[in-house]
């Protein structure tokens, strides 16, 4: 159980036409490859930094960096994507308490130039009851 709403991470979330294992294998130096494949009639690619900082603004700019030093061909694959998501991941606590994460307007110009977006996921509290 969390006490405290908390940011978890920030995942690169990629969906296209055509195959992504170029992209991935581009972007494996610098991050790690969560999923590579196929689903339905989409490719797609899921990662994450090897580590996460404390907060949602230093790793998007981490995982917009690993997107910016792409090479030419890579980033010809990333501008056809049909989904670009820097999803940050929110773990919600099981009392309500205030919590805030911010991201820069630096950052969100970042996302920007890449065409992609800033997706938040808000993963619920677990309650845990005793039965009767």
């Amino acid at each position: 159980m969390y006490n405290q709403t908390t940011f978890l991470n920030v995942d690169l979330d990629i969906s296209s036409q055509e195959d992504l294992a170029s992209l991935a294998a581009a972007l494996r130096r610098r991050l790690i490859t969560l999923h590579v494949g196929r689903i339905r009639r989409r490719y797609t690619a899921r990662f994450e930094l090897r580590t996460q900082p404390r907060n949602p603004d230093v790793a998007i700019r981490r995982l917009a960096s690993a997107i910016e030093n792409l090479p030419v061909r890579q980033r010809a694959c990333w501008k056809r994507a049909t989904t670009r998501d820097f999803n940050i991941g929110i773990q919600a606590a099981e009392e309500p308490r205030h919590s805030e994460f911010s991201v820069a307007p630096a950052t969100v110009t970042m996302v920007e130039r890449l065409g992609a977006r800033i997706v938040i996921s808000v993963y619920g509290a677990a309650l845990s009851k005793d039965p009767p």
